[in-house]
């Protein structure tokens, strides 16, 4: 396996290499952001190890580059090395199209755990994916105490009560999942097999989701706690499902 990696860092690239290459990783190392692409369009590699801090620009921002780019290495898994802990940073960084993220300092033989964890799943995301079907145009509303969650299949979107909550594309995909079996505990790999086609998602990323999801709902409502995380095996949604919104909760027409 061949990888490159973009850290200003010469050193850490320097450690990598003899530990890597005893599990028949071979590492390429670019210290700017500049070096990295042309590496990039002029070598073909199976991933990309890319750290958050660099000169003149960020590991973020670079991705999204990268995923926004018409070159062939456009698809290459990538792996975001950071020394940032805070989720709402972490799945900011993995929505710009990152495949998972190792956070400094990390052991190796995590480094090469991720590696192949995210080689694995790139090749089962180019499987087939079943074709879904059509969402239907009734609301779905659940009530938990006075708080009352109402999804909109066909316009996705989502209310607490009246008020409308702006979520991205990966929060509400999952929040939509979660709500076709109310009371059913899913798994991180369900919840990443039923965002497959909407981004590259990791096994802990899923957290970092469902943090920032449930921080949305409580903002609009405190008691709004719709999502049941249950130890050791997953997320389910909970609160009693009602067939219709009351008036006085129904979102307006807009």
């Amino acid at each position: 396996m061949k990888v490159l990696v973009i850290d200003d860092d010469s050193e850490l690239a320097c450690a990598m290499q003899p530990v890597l290459r005893t599990y028949s990783i071979d590492i390429d190392a670019a210290h700017t952001p500049e070096d990295g692409l042309q590496r990039l369009r002029q070598e073909n590699y199976d991933l990309l190890l890319l750290d958050v801090m660099l000169p003149n620009t960020n590991g973020f921002e670079l991705c999204r580059q990268i995923r926004m780019s018409s070159d062939a290495y456009k698809g290459i898994p990538i792996i975001m090395l950071t020394a940032r802990t805070d989720l709402t940073d972490l799945v900011v960084g993995l929505e710009t199209g990152a495949d998972d993220y190792v956070t400094k300092p990390f052991e190796p033989r995590e480094l090469v755990a991720r590696i192949h964890a995210v080689r694995r799943r790139f090749w089962e995301r180019s499987q087939p994916i079943p074709v879904a079907e059509p969402e239907s145009e009734e609301l779905i509303c659940f009530q938990l105490d006075d708080s009352y969650l109402i999804i909109d299949p066909v316009k996705a979107r989502v209310h607490v009560g009246r008020r409308n909550v702006v979520l991205t594309s990966m929060e509400y995909e999952l929040l939509l999942f979660l709500s076709r079996e109310p009371g059913q505990v899913f798994s991180r790999d369900d919840l990443i097999y039923s965002l497959q086609g909407i981004s590259r998602i990791c096994t802990r990323s899923i957290d970092a989701i469902v943090y920032r999801l449930r921080h949305k709902l409580r903002t609009v409502n405190p008691k709004a706690d719709f999502i049941r995380t249950v130890r050791g095996r997953g997320y389910s949604l909970i609160g009693m499902r009602m067939a219709s919104p009351p008036p006085d909760q129904t979102p307006q027409a807009e």
